[in-house]
């Protein structure tokens, strides 16, 4: 029992960092790899702030997905300075269900067609596979919950062509 309680002691004293924010400076092509799909705070010199959740990166500003309406807002460049990302990571445990349920289904539906041998292979993999996955993308997605957030500023806001 001791031994269970310093396990879990050590993991979560582990998980709980006492850091800032990262930091980071990108330029403009970059910041795709971060942002998009993100819910992100956005600034610019003496502006009030604008949340909202970034669709993609465009060559003239950020899509961001419309709350009111199916057309997405669009911010211009210009008015990007300053980028905060608060929701990183902490999606293992939705990956894995959407994943192993499309493969489920799969391996359900052969299993009442011509291509039930192959169905009774892949549901129990399938399965197992989940149930062993399980407990690491609960501590995977516990870890990210606790990492903090990523503050980009964006170092180039003209345009330029090469």
């Amino acid at each position: 029992m001791k031994l269970s309680l310093w396990t879990i002691s050590a993991i979560l004293s582990a998980a709980a960092p006492a850091v800032a924010a990262n930091q980071m400076s990108l330029q403009w092509h970059q910041l795709a790899y971060y942002v998009e799909g993100h819910k992100l705070t956005v600034t610019a010199d003496g502006t009030t702030p604008f949340e909202g959740k970034c669709l993609s990166v465009d060559y003239d500003g950020l899509i961001f997905e419309n709350p009111n309406g199916p057309v997405p807002v669009k911010l211009a460049r210009s008015k990007v300075q300053n980028i905060q990302i608060s929701d990183i990571g902490g999606r293992q445990m939705t990956r894995l269900v959407q994943r192993d349920g499309k493969a489920l289904n799969y391996g359900r539906k052969a299993i009442f067609s011509p291509a039930a041998p192959l169905g009774l292979v892949v549901t129990p993999a399938v399965a197992v596979h989940f149930l062993i996955s399980t407990p690491f993308c609960l501590i995977g997605d516990l870890f990210a919950t606790l990492e903090p957030g990523l503050e980009i500023r964006v170092v180039d806001k003209t345009l330029t062509v090469n």
